[in-house]
C-alpha cells in the first residue's frame, strides 16, 4: 500500500472518530445523565416514604380529681396535676364569688395545701356562718337555788357562767377551738376542717380517727 493511501486512510478514520465523539458528547451522554439522575431521585423518595415518623403520644390523663363546690363562681369536679394546691383548684372554679365568707376562708382554709386526689373541698357562704342567737329561759323550779342559805340570784348564776352554756360549732370552728376538745388533737382537729360541712354532730364518727369513745368524750360541747 502507498503512503498517500495510508494518509488518506488516516485522515478518514480521524474525521470518523471526530463525528462518532460529537455524536456520543450531544445525544448519548447527556441522557445517560439525566436517567441517573432520575434514578438518584426515584431511590431518594422510596427511602423517605417508607421511614414514617411515629406519631408523638401526648398523656392527656388525669392524675388527680378535685371536687370543689360552695360559693364558688363554677363548682365542679375538675383535673389537676401532681403539686397544684387548694388556690389552684379555687382558681380553676372561677374564683370566689359575692357571697362567699372569705373571714372562714382566711381562718380555716389552708390555700396553700397540696390537693390530694379525691379530695373535696367546700367553700361556705355568708349565710351558712350567720349565728342566730335564742332567748334562753328556764322553769322557775329548775332556777331555784338548791341552799337556801345562799344568796346568789338565777339571773346572776346564768350571767356569770356563760362558758357553760356555750358550744363548738364544727362547720365554724377554728382549729384551736377543735384543738381544745377531749380527745381532739391538732392533726384531728384540722381533718374535721377539711371534711366540712356537717348536717348532724354525729356526722364526725366519719372522720378518720374519731371513734365512738373519742366522740362520747366531747359530742355534749359541740353542735352545728
Amino acid at each position: 500500500m502507498s503512503s498517500r493511501k495510508i494518509i488518506f486512510l488516516c485522515i478518514g478514520s480521524l474525521v470518523i472518530g471526530l463525528l462518532g465523539g460529537f455524536f456520543l458528547l450531544k445525544y448519548i451522554f447527556p441522557n445517560l445523565s439525566t436517567v441517573e439522575q432520575s434514578l438518584k431521585e426515584e431511590k431518594f423518595y422510596q427511602v423517605e416514604h417508607n421511614v414514617c415518623p411515629e406519631p408523638e403520644v401526648v398523656n392527656t390523663q388525669c392524675s388527680i380529681f378535685i371536687d370543689i363546690s360552695g360559693a364558688l363562681r363554677t363548682p365542679g369536679v375538675y383535673c389537676f396535676n401532681p403539686g397544684d394546691r387548694v388556690i389552684d383548684a379555687v382558681k380553676k372554679a372561677g374564683g370566689f364569688n359575692t357571697n362567699t365568707s372569705l373571714e372562714y376562708v382566711a381562718r380555716s382554709i389552708n390555700l396553700s395545701k397540696v390537693l390530694v386526689n379525691n379530695q373535696k373541698i367546700y367553700i361556705p357562704s355568708k349565710e351558712e356562718l350567720l349565728c342566730e342567737l335564742k332567748p334562753f329561759t328556764l322553769k322557775e323550779e329548775e332556777i331555784a337555788p338548791q341552799n337556801p342559805e345562799e344568796n346568789v340570784t338565777p339571773e346572776e348564776d346564768i350571767t356569770n357562767n356563760p362558758v357553760e352554756n356555750s358550744c363548738v360549732n364544727i362547720n365554724t370552728a377554728s382549729i384551736t377551738e377543735l384543738d381544745s376538745l377531749d380527745g381532739i388533737g391538732p392533726s384531728t382537729a384540722q381533718k374535721i376542717i377539711d371534711s366540712r360541712p356537717y348536717n348532724l354532730v354525729s356526722d364526725l364518727l366519719k372522720v378518720s380517727g374519731i371513734g365512738q369513745a373519742t366522740y362520747d368524750k366531747f359530742k355534749d360541747n359541740i353542735c352545728i
